[in-house]
């Protein structure tokens, strides 16, 4: 976090009541909007590590042909 903001932040715990501090979350989501968080993928585990698994999985996820649109 910004050293900035992460002062910013610091006094207005100490300043405002966690009322206040809700009311302001608040209009911070309705000016800037709120951030969206992304899960990371988790990876599929294969099975098997033989060299028949690998490529089915390869030609089943990767390489598939780009349809045109």
């Amino acid at each position: 976090m910004n050293p900035k903001v992460l002062s910013m932040f610091h006094n207005a715990k100490i300043f405002l009541s966690s009322e206040e501090l809700k009311e302001l979350a608040l209009c911070i989501d309705k000016e800037f909007g709120k951030i969206k968080v992304q899960k990371e993928k988790e990876p599929m585990p294969l099975e098997n590590w033989t060299q028949e698994s690998v490529t089915e999985y390869l030609l089943a996820t990767h390489f598939k042909k780009k349809s045109k649109a």
